[in-house]
């Protein structure tokens, strides 16, 4: 279906001035410009399909009683005008209805004895052709925020015109003031003939969320087309790794078993399930048990005790590059155990039997999470473990370098 009369997008003298610089009184004509948010023609259904109708108008004339209209078209391959309407009227505005190309017209008015009262300039304009756009296909249907793919969308049809308008409306989220969030791509390509476009989104300007694809064409005909996701591919992750956690004593008994400050053995077996996946980050639990050698030597007496740790915490995920690059943040609680705890005197080479305890302990810490293939990925991080024993209380910082699979 052919259609008509998109919007007029250039005019000449817009204010008619005559050789002696007298304005005609109150012919100055104009095509109607578009109001924001409004747009600057009228459709009416006919027969023969969709029509276009924008409107003339021009300043009343102080003694006119009716105006004589007259409208041309420039021919194609000549600087020549062909007359296209010739109307009387009463009003001050004319609708007309009329294929793309160059137009011009001038008004003329009359008084109350039928004589020319004064007359217009010649007012130039160009009529748009309106074309609908329609999208056949496109792909992909989603992105996924925890893959690595290129953010780009492929769409095929009709009538996708050069200076088209393209972008992503939400069909779920919206601004403070009610209208939904718009998503623009950072490129377009396209092709002379209207029938595709590749659009090219930034990575950080993705929100979570149902989308329709919104193209408008230049006269303000549009189409959507959708629904576009974006969303996650997989609902929850588990993470599983294994590592090395030397310690680090902050304070406790030295006397006893902590007179070395760092303490080089140290393993752990990590375990986290992440099911909450949002824009802000992903969400989920995280147990982590642990086993540390601590030793003290002292001129009197060497110590040995076994520290095992079974952390329960809650775990936050940033993605700092999208399924590649982790920040994670993780708190909670868990129960410390020291074991076989014995200590050998130097001067008679005795050992003491062995002694063991529990207690409640706290810990916090950060690390980063690297995806160096697929699901394999490296993590390193800091963790303060505070025992909250009531005889011997100790605080630790343990630094952990992990390698893992994610499920």
């Amino acid at each position: 279906m052919l259609c008509f009369l998109g919007g007029i997008v250039s005019a000449q003298n817009s204010e008619t001035v005559p050789s002696d610089g007298v304005v005609p009184d109150g012919i100055v004509p104009s095509y109607s410009a578009a109001v924001e948010g409004e747009p600057s023609f009228r459709l009416s259904d006919s027969d023969t399909g969709l029509l276009f109708f924008q409107t003339l108008t021009w300043e009343k004339a102080q003694y006119a009683v009716s105006y004589h209209v007259i409208l041309e078209r420039k021919r194609d391959t000549l600087d020549v005008y062909t007359e296209v309407l010739r109307r009387n009227i009463t009003e001050n505005s004319l609708d007309i209805s009329v294929p793309f190309g160059e137009y011009r017209f001038r008004v003329l008015s009359f008084n109350i004895l039928g004589l020319l009262d004064s007359e217009s300039e010649w007012e130039y304009f160009i009529v748009i052709q309106a074309l609908q756009p329609s999208v056949v296909e496109f792909s992909p249907s989603a992105f996924y925020f925890d893959r690595l793919t290129p953010r780009i969308i492929t769409l095929s049809g009709e009538n996708i015109l050069l200076d088209a308008e393209i972008y992503l409306e939400s069909l779920t989220s919206f601004d403070e003031t009610g209208e939904p969030i718009i998503i623009r791509p950072v490129e377009i390509h396209r092709n002379e003939l209207g029938e595709n476009a590749r659009l090219i989104f930034d990575e950080e300007e993705l929100i979570l969320g149902m989308y329709a694809i919104v193209i408008k064409n230049p006269g303000g005909l549009e189409t959507r087309a959708g629904v576009f996701k974006m969303s996650v591919a997989k609902p929850f992750d588990i993470n599983v790794s294994v590592g090395y956690v030397p310690m680090i004593t902050l304070f406790g008994q030295e006397d006893y078993f902590l007179s070395n400050v760092f303490n080089p053995l140290g393993f752990a077996i990590r375990g986290n399930f992440v099911p909450f996946k949002r824009d802000i980050g992903f969400f989920g639990i995280e147990m982590t048990a642990s086993w540390s050698l601590l030793t003290s030597e002292t001129g009197i007496f060497k110590s040995t005790a076994h520290l095992l740790l079974i952390n329960l915490d809650a775990l936050y995920q940033y993605q700092i590059v999208r399924k590649t690059l982790f920040l994670n943040a993780r708190a909670g609680i868990g129960l410390a155990g020291i074991f076989d705890y014995k200590i050998e005197y130097t001067d008679t080479g005795h050992t003491s039997s062995s002694f063991a305890t529990a207690a409640f302990s706290f810990n916090f810490g950060a690390s980063v999470q690297w995806f160096i293939h697929k699901q394999i990925f490296v993590e390193g991080g800091v963790d303060y473990i505070h025992i909250a024993h009531p005889e011997l209380p100790m605080g630790f910082v343990r630094i952990g370098l992990f390698g893992g699979y994610q499920f």
